[in-house]
């Protein structure tokens, strides 16, 4: 159960009004600690202190210009498909004459999920130049979707094998866990659960 400031903040926030910036990261101890200032207009800034229950990874911005306003904290995120997803591996067999467009077109899918934060694919344009092969492991939803371009392409397409994704935190190994995502300021943490409390 979130504060009710914070989910006041989260159902409520206006982009232009409202934005959150970090001004510290712990992550010496069990559970990673986070200082967050909530920066609001015609209002004193608010510290808070964000405990990451169970973190599973995190990409951290610590400018005060911030271009991303998002701030969200949900289970049904992209990001969380490597943690939550079955994992399977998309072989293709067939070839295009426009690599490029079909490198384009599998980036602008991992855009369109990912934003900011997607994988690089410099080599898709290898993989691609060859006739058959494997195009990569991965979240089986994100691996349709490619699957579902390269067929537009026509180059076909097939998923094999595949697990549900697993995590040892060093006491216990957890699979299917639900994890959950806080986006905010251009920056992202995934854990198990995420405590608040306000220090001023």
């Amino acid at each position: 159960m979130l504060p009710a400031e914070i989910q006041y903040l989260l159902d409520n926030y206006d982009a232009e009004d409202i934005n959150l910036s970090i001004n510290k990261a712990d992550y010496s101890g069990e559970t990673p600690l986070i200082g967050l200032t909530v920066h609001e207009t015609d209002a004193p800034p608010q510290t808070w202190t964000l405990e990451i229950i169970g973190h599973r990874a995190s990409e951290l911005s610590f400018t005060f210009y911030i271009t991303d306003t998002t701030i969200l904290i949900t289970d049904d995120h992209p990001l969380l498909w490597q943690y939550s997803d079955f994992q399977s591996e998309l072989y293709f067999n067939g070839s295009s004459t426009d690599i490029y467009k079909i490198v384009s077109e599998l980036n602008q899918i991992d855009f369109e999920l990912f934003g900011k934060y997607q994988n690089p694919s410099e080599q898709l344009y290898v993989l691609l130049r060859t006739s058959n092969g494997s195009l990569g492991k991965g979240s089986k939803k994100l691996l349709t979707k490619y699957a579902e371009c390269l067929n537009r392409n026509g180059i076909k397409t097939s998923m094999v094998g595949g697990y549900s994704p697993s995590y040892f935190d060093g006491k216990n190994t957890m699979q299917g866990e639900t994890l959950k995502i806080f986006l905010f300021g251009g920056s992202y943490i995934v854990g198990q659960d995420f405590i608040f409390s306000k220090s001023t």
